[in-house]
């Protein structure tokens, strides 16, 4: 079973080079592509070492750059995660037995801080997240831990770029319908704590919440976003 891992990356040159290298060290061989979404920095430079392929979106957001990734894969299964983030050595090994099931069509895992300031409140964060998904509420985890059959992203037509903020949920919530999901609580992927210190963590966690209340009553999300941090 084949698996790419897509990664978005946005003047990246001081975090991706880690990232690519724990993903060049994983049990399961994986195809590396990262997506350039105009970076002025030495991102794609970084990203051609170590990436099988690089490509580059001009249109800004992390849903056009996980879409455009997405679509250069070749991958049966499509993992996602963050250009800031360091993902186990066995990641992806862990995933692939789930999906010997033909019925499940993503799987999930934990995301949690390097920074100590804001661990606890990742890991309350992704407890919050794992009952929400138990009492499905909620669809997702995060795109910094999801891998996804290809064929389904195909399907739905990838990330809706005009969301702005919870993507990943948003995705999931119009997948759900063709298969089952699985939650790997012990497959936790550390990610950098800038996006909590570049926005307000309250006003992350209120725009999360109400976004979370709109996708459940209606479908659809806020076209509101954050800053662009990858």
């Amino acid at each position: 079973m084949n698996v790419s891992v897509a990664v978005p990356a946005y003047n990246e040159e001081s975090v991706l080079g880690a990232c690519l290298r724990c993903l060049k060290e994983q049990t399961v061989p994986c195809e590396i592509v990262v997506c350039d979404n105009n970076s002025r920095d030495r991102t794609y430079q970084i990203a051609s070492r170590y990436a099988d392929r690089v490509v580059r979106e001009k249109r800004q957001g992390v849903a056009h750059a996980f879409n455009a990734a997405s679509k250069a894969a070749t991958g049966e299964l499509i993992a996602f995660t963050g250009a800031d983030c360091c993902v186990p050595h066995d990641w992806i090994e862990k995933y692939i037995p789930a999906f010997h099931d033909p019925h499940v069509i993503a799987c999930f895992g934990p995301v949690h801080s390097t920074g100590k300031s804001y661990r606890r409140t990742m890991k309350y964060y992704s407890i919050f997240h794992r009952v929400l998904v138990k009492l499905k509420i909620a669809w997702g985890i995060s795109d910094a831990n999801m891998i996804v059959r290809k064929r389904v992203l195909e399907h739905v037509g990838y990330f809706d770029p005009k969301v702005q903020m919870m993507e990943d949920s948003h995705l999931i919530s119009r997948i759900r319908r063709y298969g089952k999901f699985r939650f790997f609580v012990d497959n936790i992927v550390m990610t950098s704590p800038r996006k909590f210190e570049k926005e307000k963590l309250r006003r992350i966690f209120f725009n999360y919440f109400i976004s979370l209340v709109i996708l459940k009553l209606t479908g659809k999300l806020s076209h509101k976003r954050l800053s662009n941090v990858r």
